[in-house]
Order: C-alpha cells, then sequence, then structure tokens
C-alpha cells in the first residue's frame, strides 16, 4: 500500500466546521436565546396573547433583516460545501489506497513559505511514483453530469484551477532542489467523487477531468511523465523538507518507509553505473588491442630497419607469422612482431 504525509480534507473540513460552528453559536445567542426568553415571559404574564405578540416580533424582525437572514443562510451552504468537499478528499484517500508501495501521497499540502508557516496555496492531494507527479483536486457535487470546460462555468474554473496549481508545483519543484528537479512534469488531475460521476470529456488539454472510480487505472497506467524510483524519492524528499516541522514529525515514518525504496534503487543505479564503466573499460582494452593488430608497424622500434614478414621455424610459435627485422643477421636485431 502506499505511504501517506498528511490528513485528507482536514483543510476543508476546518474550515466548514467554523463557519456552521460560528453561525450556530451566533443563531443561538442572538436570536433562540433572547426569542425563547421572551416567549416563556410574555406567555406567563399574557398567556396565548404573549405567545401571539412575541411571534409576531420574531416574524417582524425576520422581515426587517431579511437580507442578513440571506446572507446567512449563503454562509451555511458556504459551510455546508466546504465539509462535502472534505468528504470528497477522503474518498479521493481511499482510492489511493489501492496504489502500491512505490508511491507516496501528500495530503492537503500546504509547503511553508519563508517565515515558516504555511502559505495560503494549498494542494487536496499529490501523489508520487514511477508513473509519474500528479497533482488531484477533488470535487464533490451533488449533481452527477459534469458538462465540458467549454460549456460549464464551474467545470472551467476547476480545470484552471488545477492547472495553475501544477504549474506552481513544478516551479517550486525546481526552486525547492536547486534545478535537480526542474524538468520533472506535473500532471494536473481534477476527480469528481460523487457517486456515478457521468463527464462529458475525460480530458481537457494537459488536465485530466476523471470519476473517481478510473483514478487508480490514471495514476498506475500512465506513461508519459515516468520517473524512476530515486527520481521520485528526490522529489517526495523535496515536498516533504517544505512541510512545517510539526507534520514532518508527525508523519516522518511514513516519509522513511518510502525512503528505503529510493535509497535501494539510488544503490540499483549506482552498481548499475559500476558495472557499465567496468564493461566500458574492457571493451575499450580490447578495442586498443585490436587497433595495435591490425594495423602492424612497418618499421624496426630498435634499429629502424625494414621488417619482413616471417615465419616461425622452431619453438613454441613454430608455424606462426612475425614480422622480423632485416637486420636480424647483420647487426643481430632481434625484435620481432606477431601476426597469429
Amino acid at each position: 500500500m502506499a505511504q501517506f504525509v498528511g490528513n485528507p480534507g482536514e483543510s476543508a473540513g476546518a474550515r466548514g466546521a467554523l463557519i456552521l460552528g460560528s453561525l450556530l453559536i451566533i443563531a443561538f445567542v442572538f436570536f433562540v436565546l433572547p426569542s425563547a426568553r421572551a416567549l416563556v415571559v410574555y406567555s406567563a404574564r399574557w398567556g396565548a396573547l404573549g405567545v401571539v405578540i412575541v411571534t409576531a416580533t420574531v416574524l417582524a424582525f425576520c422581515w426587517w433583516k431579511r437580507a442578513d437572514l440571506a446572507d446567512m443562510v449563503g454562509s451555511v451552504r458556504e459551510g455546508r460545501n466546504w465539509v462535502k468537499g472534505a468528504s470528497g478528499e477522503y474518498r479521493v484517500h481511499k482510492a489511493l489506497c489501492e496504489l502500491p508501495d512505490e508511491y507516496i501521497v501528500f495530503h492537503d499540502y500546504h509547503p511553508r513559505g519563508r517565515d515558516g508557516r504555511p502559505v495560503v496555496w494549498n494542494v487536496d492531494h499529490i501523489v508520487v511514483g514511477p508513473s509519474g507527479v500528479f497533482v488531484l483536486d477533488a470535487k464533490n457535487y451533488s449533481d452527477k453530469a459534469v458538462s465540458a470546460a467549454a460549456h460549464g462555468n464551474y467545470s472551467a474554473k476547476n480545470v484552471a484551477q488545477v492547472q495553475r496549481n501544477a504549474l506552481e508545483l513544478k516551479n517550486k519543484l525546481g526552486l525547492w532542489s536547486g534545478g535537480e528537479l526542474a524538468g520533472v512534469f506535473v500532471v494536473p488531475v481534477v476527480v469528481y467523487t460523487q457517486d456515478g460521476a457521468r463527464l462529458a470529456n475525460l480530458r481537457e488539454g494537459v488536465v485530466r477531468t476523471l470519476p473517481l472510480r478510473l483514478l487508480k487505472h490514471e495514476i498506475e497506467g500512465h506513461r508519459e511523465s515516468a520517473i524512476d524510483q530515486e527520481k521520485a524519492g528526490r522529489v517526495a524528499l523535496a515536498l516533504y523538507g517544505q512541510l512545517p516541522a510539526k507534520t514532518q514529525v508527525a508523519f516522518r515514518e511514513a516519509m522513511h518507509d518510502y525512503g528505503r525504496l529510493s535509497k535501494a534503487a539510488r544503490y540499483e543505479i549506482r552498481d548499475a553505473r559500476v558495472a557499465l564503466k567496468r564493461e566500458a573499460s574492457v571493451a575499450g582494452d580490447l578495442s586498443c588491442e585490436q587497433v595495435v593488430i591490425a594495423t602492424p608497424p612497418t618499421e624496426c622500434p630498435k634499429c629502424g630497419g625494414r621488417l619482413i614478414e616471417r615465419t616461425a621455424k622452431t619453438g613454441s610459435r613454430a608455424g606462426k607469422r612475425f614480422l622480423g627485422c632485416e637486420n636480424f643477421y647483420s647487426k643481430k636485431c632481434k625484435y620481432g612482431y606477431n601476426l597469429d
């Protein structure tokens, strides 16, 4: 199973809970509690007439503040959407649990800024593995039908947003790694997590738009931006290094386990390079010998005499050809060059 760093939907869930919780407290303190108190007091004094008075007063107040109440209803809807979005991110997490060990997933990724605090820019999910680096933006709508970006306002916004995130991450990887990872391509993906999602297009330019059921197949089958395990480890280490210290401590074990695969791959690459150099060295030596044999000398390096082809008549090389110096008899030059 893949390793995970971070908690899915943490930011969205916290924001949704904050909005809904704040609205609930405001409504209770400034509306429900005073109305209930007035109802108890006036119904005790005037009976049914008191109930009618309090009810009419509340309705009149609601009509007077109808614009503010509409804003409050909109805020409730916004908080509900954030919670729903967090639910979609958790569904993506469950799907990514089926990825093999060669993958690591960063949930709700908030890198540090220059001041050490998490920046506003964040990504729902980042998947790193041998098939590439993927930025996932999870969407969880009520409507099952998803129109093409050219015909749907929300679809176009989703595609543009994930494309910006992918480009931002690509630039950051180059910066964080000192240029070593500048060439890594980041694949932008919009994932629609609602049950039975039907998409008009599965690709919008460089952006993949997928229903959740196709996500695992898309990641594992992707070949356009494939990287080796060693580089995947370097990408993961760059991402991990930008997380706040608290998050790093909480997920150190997951990063350590994934680092073992990267380290093993790095050793394999090193051993392969050493073996390749050894083979190249042996091949180079053989080629040098072949060059020497293929281009025999024409004059004696000892005395400068002309070399003459002869055949050995005695000794261990009897019957084999060699080049002998013409001054063998006159100057006793015994230089010989074996041809066989």
